[in-house]
């Protein structure tokens, strides 16, 4: 299957279709504008809409200094000002969260205090929420190509303990898309970018709010918010291509002042070519590259031995995903939610193998929160049960130099989950917090196998399919994890905060799936894995100055994990096991500050220029607390990492930071380095290691005025060859994505 082009006429009747629903007239109301500020805090007022209050930055920023942890809060004017295309845009000073961009787009690693390095490819292992709904398969896997960042308002980052508010029981924490609504969305708002390597993005959008109406007794208000993007790029490595179209749009019905029904669609195309990654040796000798040549020697596993450009490697999808939230106050300072959802992905993903994907997924949440006071004092109750099921089903066929071969796999995988949580935060004082919460989790994970051909080499083309054998495996865990936590408000605006917490989190499917277990006896059903565990003790302190000058939030804390999952080689084939234990410990210090106003321009507040600057440092300490051993052609007793070792795939200290200099005209300009501070291992046993590196960055603005502003990006100005994401552990030491080469972006957007 080849990519799709960028611009489909579907697309184009989209677009066209939003263009005149900017123009149907004057009954569809007004769009809502947010000021901005020089400070680092910016104050944004309530907005009332028929007696119900809409949620504001503000509001998140009073409850996230409720929260007995640390959180990021990645604003509107963030991602606007960036290049938007993926998470590295607009996470580059979130201290602690590390997002490593493959093939330079959307697609990529991400990190919460090292929970999921063992990740080489999507994601699993943080929730991804939509609004606080789950978006992701029932079994917890997932990728970020979907998810258009010019879709939402802000974006909020869960670590930890934190995002039990919402219901999420992964390790790393959650991190929670917003999206815009009527309320908050420009009448018309377009937006162009365009840079190097044949990198093109557009985007489309509208929103708006209609005049009130009656519904029976009750005045009813509708909002409507619609975004059309897309973008391409050929790619700075070879076989890098990549396209992407998305649909995101919302729909919401207040009735009276107490409840409201919202829909939310998302429909997105992808396509995208996979360069896959390079040696050490690769990298500094030619960095643009396609990796995938099988090393001299290697066993034939393989029935295509070039470079994946010939071997067509790549990953073509669409998805569509259906969700409708119910919002009923019922009572003062109570409201009930009703959450479903379901989605649908169809994958073709011509790799070592060719392999053809159906899914689907159903699922929903039931969520209760009263925000009355108890005995007098200030209360917050949160309680919710979710149910999720999904089905998939995996062909898997031999790859002939970019042609379906023989059929060598089929495999349908069944995932169920329950989960139940309940948190509450009272002010024991008024300056003194006190959050105690915890979660039950069940998930079952039911397979049928079938596999074809001989079982000595299933990648020969000439390979008969002929059914060999099924299996039809059934494993299921379980969990009750519990939290406490304080917060205490040394002055009105800081806070000392501390938690401790138990966490978990299952297996998923295609880790259950692998061929090989850890004793190295080939797997005839399920690997022999167990769900792995932590607990997590964080101590920080955060505050805004009183003259709103200066921001920030320094954490301390330590995971003691439990089998914690990790990509391991088994008989010369990559799979999965467990670690006895390792422990993640670290120091997260993130801050903003103003240095200087009234360099060159004075006048007063609004009529001045400003210098200030920002910085993200974190320290990682990830070693493995035992012996990890596994079975293979060495014996039944090799050993995959000793005591003490680094857990591979994150330096032990980065730094970023950005000076930026705003004038009163509308202009910006901000120089900024990233720092990677150290180099890091890229296995298991501390012998590969990728070296540390700097890069120098530049971004700049300029607003026109209310309706036109300009951006540009320069980025790697130095030209500085290094490895953008890693691979853990692979097999035959090919663990460098590239970064890209020195290039530059630029862009325009227009509201209205």
């Amino acid at each position: 299957m080849k990519p799709r082009a960028l611009w489909s006429k579907r697309a184009a009747r989209v677009c066209a279709a939003v263009l005149f629903c900017v123009g149907i007239g004057p009954s569809l109301a007004r769009s809502t504008e947010q000021p901005s500020d020089d400070a680092p805090v910016v104050a944004v007022e309530a907005v009332e809409v028929s007696g119900k209050r809409i949620e504001n930055v503000e509001d998140v920023k009073k409850d996230f200094a409720r929260r007995p942890g640390s959180n990021i809060l990645i604003e509107e004017k963030q991602i606007t000002e960036s290049r938007a295309i993926n998470l590295q845009d607009v996470l580059q000073f979130a201290p602690g969260v590390r997002f490593q961009s493959r093939f330079g787009a959307d697609e990529g690693q991400f990190q919460i205090r090292g929970t999921t390095l063992r990740t080489n490819y999507h994601h699993r292992g943080i929730n991804i929420l939509i609004n606080g709904i789950f978006f992701g398969d029932a079994d917890g896997f997932s990728d970020f190509e979907s998810i258009d960042l010019m879709a939402y308002e802000r974006i909020e980052v869960y670590k930890g303990a934190n995002a039990l508010r919402y219901g999420a029981n992964s390790i790393g924490g959650a991190i929670n898309f917003v999206p815009r609504t009527g309320y908050s969305a420009s009448t018309l708002q377009m937006r162009m970018l365009a840079g190097s390597f044949g990198m093109v993005s557009g985007q489309v959008s509208s929103g708006k709010v209609s005049q009130p109406f009656q519904v029976g007794s009750m005045s009813a208000t509708m909002d409507y918010y619609i975004s059309v993007s897309g973008n391409r790029q050929d790619g700075f490595q070879d076989n890098s291509q990549q396209a992407r179209e998305r649909i995101n749009a919302n729909i919401g019905l207040q009735l009276g002042n107490h409840q409201e029904i919202r829909l939310y669609f998302l429909q997105a195309n992808v396509a995208e070519r996979l360069p896959g990654s390079l040696t050490n040796e690769q990298l500094f000798f030619n960095r643009r590259q396609a990796g995938g040549i099988s090393p001299p020697g290697a066993p034939p596993f393989f029935a295509c031995v070039t470079n994946n450009q010939t071997c067509n490697w790549g990953r073509y999808y669409n998805l569509q995903r259906i969700g409708i939230a119910y919002h009923n106050e019922f009572a003062p300072n109570q409201y009930f939610e009703i959450i479903p959802y379901f989605s649908n992905q169809y994958e073709d993903h011509p790799i070592y193998q060719t392999l053809r994907l159906h899914s689907y997924n159903v699922g929903g949440e039931l969520r209760y929160v009263n925000s009355n006071s108890l005995f007098g004092k200030n209360n917050s109750f949160v309680m919710g049960f979710q149910p999720r099921y999904g089905d998939q089903r995996q062909d898997r066929y031999v790859n002939i130099n970019g042609s379906i071969g023989a059929m060598t796999n089929s495999f349908r995988a069944k995932s169920t989950y329950f989960g139940a949580y309940a948190e509450d935060a009272f002010d024991a004082t008024k300056d003194f917090t006190i959050v105690v919460g915890g979660r039950w989790d069940y998930t079952g994970r039911q397979a049928t196998v079938d596999n074809y051909g001989p079982a000595g080499n299933p990648f020969n083309p000439a390979t008969p399919s002929v059914l060999t054998g099924t299996q039809r495996p059934l494993q299921h865990f379980d969990a009750i994890s519990p939290k406490l936590g304080f917060v205490y408000r040394t002055t009105p605006t800081s806070q000392v905060y501390f938690n401790a917490s138990r966490a978990y989190e299952a297996p998923i499917n295609i880790e259950l799936l692998s061929s090989f277990n850890a004793n190295g006896s080939p797997n005839t059903g399920f690997l022999n894995l167990d769900a792995q565990r932590a607990w997590q003790f964080e101590l920080g302190h955060r505050g805004t100055s009183a003259d709103k000058r200066y921001t920030w939030d320094v954490t301390v804390y330590n995971l003691e994990m439990q089998k914690e999952l990790l990509t391991t080689i088994i008989n010369n084939t990559g799979t999965f096991q467990n670690a006895n234990g390792t422990r993640h410990t670290g120091v997260e210090a993130g801050g903003a500050m103003v240095l200087k106003k009234g360099l060159f321009a004075q006048g007063g507040a609004g009529r001045e220029d400003s210098l200030q600057t920002r910085v993200a440092y974190t320290w990682s300490r990830f070693k493995f607390t035992d012996d990890v051993r596994g079975g293979g052609i060495g014996g039944p007793n090799v050993l995959i990492a000793k005591a003490g070792n680094t857990v591979a795939g994150a330096p032990e200290h980065s730094l970023n930071v950005e000076m930026r200099y705003d004038h009163p005209a509308g202009w910006w300009i901000a120089p900024n380095v990233e720092w990677s501070m150290s180099g890091f291992y890229t296995d298991y046993l501390n012998t590969i290691k990728n070296p540390s590196y700097v890069v120098v960055n530049l971004r700049s603005g300029y607003t026109i005025n209310d309706h036109w502003i300009l951006f540009a990006e320069g980025r790697n100005l130095t030209d500085k060859t290094y490895a953008g994401a890693v691979v853990v552990n692979d097999q035959f030491n090919r663990f460098a994505n590239p970064a890209l080469g020195i290039s530059g972006f630029a862009g325009v957007e227009y509201k209205f």
